[in-house]
């Protein structure tokens, strides 16, 4: 008996290693387009996630670079039109060491309407510094109103999806690139980034307006960013870094979010509703 329970502690001991070495599931990111521009403008993806793009209206292109112009050199070109509505591209390792670029930061533009700011970026993060919790995909506890998203993002909100936060960057105290990143809020609205000392309800998080609280403990308000084109991020330029803002210290780990009022909600009225949760450990 003692050797079959150590036979079984060491296999659940194997499951678990093999567990933790997997690599998080690739993830497809969609950005439309609308009107004259693209929707998120800017998106954070990791290596290995698909940006797919997807059109609504018009005749447009999706090219890669700065300069408006259709040289030969581009990472991805594409039409975007009635007869190619659909255009992905997947950011794997061997497409970024085929099209390296400074940071990890893809510019694009649509060809036709450059000159009038049709533009947007995919952000890889390379390394990824951090990993995501408390979705509102069913994975965690319920979201409110009977709902749920789709995988890696807050509850459901009154535009039908959730909020997607991601990060980017080092979480280094002494010399701190982090910034975060959310899509998915209702547009034009105020989003505050936030810091928790804590995970919420052992990570599940617990219900709070519309969304699920995931961050809690020991709070710090990171700063307000109102999101336009279906993005928004924090720091910008003059605002103090993460690290200083969260007061944090190398080894302690933390936890983000971001929050928002939905009006009108998923549910009817006005209420508050979250983003998933990242957690990640500064160094």
């Amino acid at each position: 008996m003692r050797h079959a329970r150590a036979a079984l502690q060491a296999l659940l001991t194997l499951s678990a290693l093999v567990t933790a070495a997997l690599p998080a599931a690739a993830e497809v990111v969609v950005v439309r387009q609308f009107g004259f521009y693209y929707s998120p403008r800017e998106v954070v993806v990791n290596v290995g996630d698909t940006v797919r793009w997807e059109w609504t209206s018009g005749s447009h292109t999706v090219t890669e670079g700065t300069d408006g112009l259709v040289n030969g050199n581009e990472a991805f070109h594409s039409l975007l039109s009635p007869g190619v509505q659909v255009f992905e591209v997947t950011f794997s390792p061997t497409f970024l060491a085929t099209f390296p670029r400074p940071g990890g930061r893809y510019d694009y533009f649509c060809q036709p309407h450059f000159v009038g700011g049709m533009t947007g970026v995919v952000h890889v993060a390379d390394p990824v510094p951090g990993t995501l919790f408390c979705a509102g995909d069913g994975s965690g506890a319920a979201c409110p109103c009977g709902a749920s998203g789709p995988s890696g993002m807050g509850c459901p909100n009154s535009v039908g999806v959730g909020a997607r936060l991601r990060a980017k960057g080092d979480p280094s105290v002494s010399a701190d690139t982090l910034s975060l990143w959310i899509t998915g809020a209702p547009e034009g609205y105020t989003v505050l980034f936030f810091q928790g000392s804590a995970r919420e309800n052992g990570g599940a998080g617990v219900v709070f307006g519309e969304g699920l609280r995931c961050a809690g403990g020991t709070l710090a308000r990171l700063g307000q960013k109102t999101q336009s084109f279906n993005w928004a991020s924090y720091p910008s330029a003059g605002d103090p870094p993460i690290s200083q803002r969260g007061f944090v210290a190398p080894g302690q780990t933390r936890h983000y979010q971001a929050w928002y009022l939905d009006s009108p909600g998923l549910c009817g009225p006005p209420a508050p509703n979250f983003s998933n949760g990242y957690t990640l450990t500064w160094h």
